[in-house]
């Protein structure tokens, strides 16, 4: 028996779809812009059976004979997986930021590369080595959700695309992931965040061998601008939408200020600590693997942000990556 179809009118003409995930909050909201018989999709979910079904449910509930693009907000599995269903040679059109691009084979088709340089990089952060073969393989299990597809157009950001009958204007916000990107539209301030701002959670901001070189200043610096905006209503990728975009920024950046501030304290009453050992000093052990390597990358964000901002020392060898107070 089908389950009943999430689907909601959040303006004219745009539908919100809640597909079901196996994290976060259980569910991540992708969007559909209708335009006659045609329709684009704001983000595609994970190939997987039930999420596909209800796309197709959605599809042909608004009457919809064609998908003419997909547009991903960025690569992650919940995002990105099911690309390769819908996008194509004689499917959807595929856009999505050129710096998400080449992210996409090494994680999700030839990870052997990926896996090694993963390896290497909990390793020379602390992890031990029986914690770092099986933290550097938690990748795979995403990769059976992922069906890849090429892109049709590589966005840069600034440029304006036609979703359904509205025109929206692309904001490359990185820190989540390099190439992440919300759509705004300011006629009707709208905001389709993605993970960008999320209404009670904070998006893993990590420091990984795919990252950008400081991505906790870089999303901060993509909440500042996407405040500035102050759009009538959010449309986040998880969660509900919301108004008041500015608070919500305020009390996301006042959440990382506050972590950066713990991070020293750590390291203040140390004299040097690895990467790994700051993670379990802020969040203690976790049993969850994916939590685990979560918590390191988004421990190593904070401190990179707090080596540029000259406030704690970054030491490097070809063995160890060490991290002391200023």
């Amino acid at each position: 028996m089908a389950t009943e179809l999430a689907l909601t009118e959040v303006a004219a003409g745009v539908f919100e779809l809640r597909l079901p995930i196996p994290f976060e909050d259980g569910l991540v909201n992708v969007f559909l812009f209708t335009d006659g018989k045609h329709t684009d999709l704001l983000d595609c979910g994970m190939n997987a059976d039930e999420s596909l079904a209800a796309i197709k449910r959605a599809l042909e509930h608004l009457g919809s004979r064609r998908l003419r693009r997909l547009v991903v907000t960025h690569i992650h599995p919940d995002h990105y997986g099911a690309a390769g269903i819908f996008a194509g040679p004689g499917l959807a059109d595929l856009y999505i930021h050129r710096l998400e691009v080449p992210l996409v084979h090494p994680r999700y088709v030839e990870l052997e590369h990926l896996v090694e340089e993963v390896r290497n990089y909990l390793l020379v952060n602390g992890v031990p080595a029986e914690e770092a073969d099986v933290l550097s393989n938690s990748q795979r299990a995403l990769s059976e959700v992922v069906k890849t597809a090429e892109p049709s157009v590589q966005l840069d950001g600034a440029e304006h695309i036609e979703m359904g009958r509205h025109s929206l204007r692309v904001e490359w916000t990185p820190g989540h992931s390099p190439g992440h990107i919300c759509l705004y539209s300011a006629t009707e301030g709208l905001l389709f965040a993605g993970d960008h701002i999320l209404p009670e959670l904070s998006p893993n901001i990590g420091l990984h061998p795919q990252s950008t070189p400081d991505p906790l200043h870089d999303y901060l610096d993509g909440l500042m601008r996407m405040a500035a905006h102050q759009p009538k209503v959010v449309l986040p990728a998880h969660g509900r939408p919301f108004s008041d975009a500015p608070s919500r920024v305020d009390a996301l950046v006042s959440h990382h200020q506050r972590r950066l501030d713990q991070i020293v304290e750590i390291l203040v009453r140390n004299e040097e600590k690895t990467g790994w050992q700051v993670a379990l000093d802020l969040w203690g052990p976790r049993d969850n693997l994916y939590e685990k390597r979560l918590a390191l990358q988004e421990g190593l964000a904070h401190l990179q942000a707090l080596a540029v901002e000259g406030r704690v020392i970054k030491s490097v060898t070809p063995a160890s990556v060490r991290w002391q107070p200023a």
